[in-house]
């Protein structure tokens, strides 16, 4: 079973081990945030968490949810794919938002709203710890 929202803007997200769905409804400019509590092939569980849950996780994490990422080869959009905790700091995973697939994950730490380069020394750790953390995702992948 698959159900869709009559939305483009369906985003899947991590938050702290916690999966989310984030619903953006451009023309009544309203943005909702589910947890997705128990997933089977054929249904999914889905939590209304509360105004004061989403205000809170919208205010920690809209700013820096859509990025513009650069590489040698392109600039592309790029989605928050996941957040986890790396040497008690934020660390966000984001994704290309067109081929999520297709493309290997970035990694920053999330500071003061703002997306921060990580060092070339620390990043494989922190990306063995995401897979470490996350294997459901990377298994997914």
């Amino acid at each position: 079973m698959k159900i869709r929202f009559q939305t483009p803007y369906q985003y899947v997200f991590y938050h702290h081990h916690i999966k989310h769905l984030f619903l953006i409804w451009e023309k009544e400019q309203k943005k909702e945030i589910y947890i997705m509590k128990e997933e089977t092939a054929d249904e999914c569980l889905l939590q209304y968490p509360g105004e004061t849950y989403t205000e809170m996780i919208l205010q920690e994490l809209e700013p820096v949810f859509f990025q513009t990422l650069e590489t040698e080869d392109e600039q592309f959009p790029a989605i928050l794919g996941a957040t986890f905790s790396y040497q008690k700091r934020l660390i966000g995973m984001y994704v290309h938002q067109f081929r999520p697939e297709e493309e290997p994950p970035y990694f920053f730490e999330i500071k003061n709203e703002q997306l921060v380069e990580l060092a070339d020394e620390e990043y494989e750790e922190i990306a063995k710890a995401f897979a470490r953390e996350y294997p459901e995702y990377v298994s997914i992948r």
